[in-house]
């Protein structure tokens, strides 16, 4: 499920996952730089964690492992055994 891809990169890069009834927040407790939401219907947000800004935005595997390589730090490798996991 997309879903469960998206907790495995936010794992992997040191967020601490809250669960709720439409997916998933993350944040890293001692680095407040973003915020994820995540909905299991495939759409997600990356949130400044200072201003609550929208920093990205978008739906689908493709689209958030990008932005987790770039706002997480999310190494290739593991951005890529992922989307090979979850490929539709």
């Amino acid at each position: 499920m997309l879903i469960d891809a998206m907790r495995i990169v936010a794992r992997q890069t040191g967020f601490t996952l809250i669960d709720h009834a439409f997916g998933f927040t993350a944040l890293r407790e001692n680095d407040d730089r973003h915020l994820l939401f995540c909905l299991t219907t495939g759409e997600w947000s990356i949130c400044n964690g200072r201003t609550g800004d929208a920093v990205a935005n978008g739906f689908g595997l493709a689209s958030f492992l990008v932005a987790a390589r770039r706002y997480f730090d999310l190494p290739c490798e593991t951005a890529e055994a992922v989307r090979k996991e979850y490929a539709a």
